[in-house]
């Protein structure tokens, strides 16, 4: 990689920081001084800001942070999905399942369950499980376990990622981070194969 592609890559990846600090729903493309007035407001009403970062934290940054919004939303519902594969196999609630597999869709939500057992700790998923939001909360907090030595970075992912991660074993943050991403590109490298 040449000097001015690691420059373009650092570059992308402040803006996906930059971006992640702002209020849900403002424009990216917005100048310096509207960002600043955005999340002057975003404090008044409560939300907060998010802290600032330092250069280390923008090389840190997760890939999952800049991907497409579709994807990502995917791929944090998989991550909580994923933290209750102990809980999901030993269901028998339909209307669960049935809400599951609408958010995931159905081949996403079989790999969940064919999730071996064992692989994941087991956790306390009741809450994830009776809303899709709390659902976003829990993989918000899966996928935010990989950054547990950087707060402030995980509170600007956290913005991005429009969630209120809970507190989670590293353990189980772990397992299910490593499942989910394996699934989503078995997914994806299967829907391609289907494609073609």
């Amino acid at each position: 990689m040449s000097g001015a592609d690691a420059r373009a890559r650092i570059v992308a990846r402040a803006r996906v920081l930059d971006a992640a600090g702002a209020p849900a729903g403002l424009a990216v493309d917005l100048g310096a001084r509207a960002r600043r007035l955005s999340r002057r407001l975003a404090e008044r009403a409560g939300r907060g800001c998010a802290p600032a970062v330092d250069f280390a934290d923008i090389a840190a940054l997760p890939d999952w942070a800049s991907w497409p919004t579709e994807r990502r939303d995917l791929f944090v519902h998989l991550a909580g999905a994923m933290a209750c594969a102990p809980a999901l196999r030993r269901t028998i609630d339909g209307r669960v399942l049935a809400r599951l597999a609408r958010r995931l869709g159905e081949a996403t939500l079989d790999a969940v369950l064919a999730t071996p057992a064992g692989l994941i700790p087991p956790s306390p998923c009741d809450t994830a499980l009776a809303s899709d939001a709390g659902l976003r909360d829990l993989g918000a907090a899966v996928l935010l376990s990989e950054l547990a030595d950087r707060p402030a970075l995980s509170v600007r992912l956290a913005h991005l990622l429009d969630a209120q991660p809970w507190p989670l074993p590293a353990a189980v943050g772990q397992a299910a981070l490593h499942a989910a991403r394996g699934s989503l590109l078995a997914l994806e490298a299967g829907a391609m194969e289907a494609a073609a």
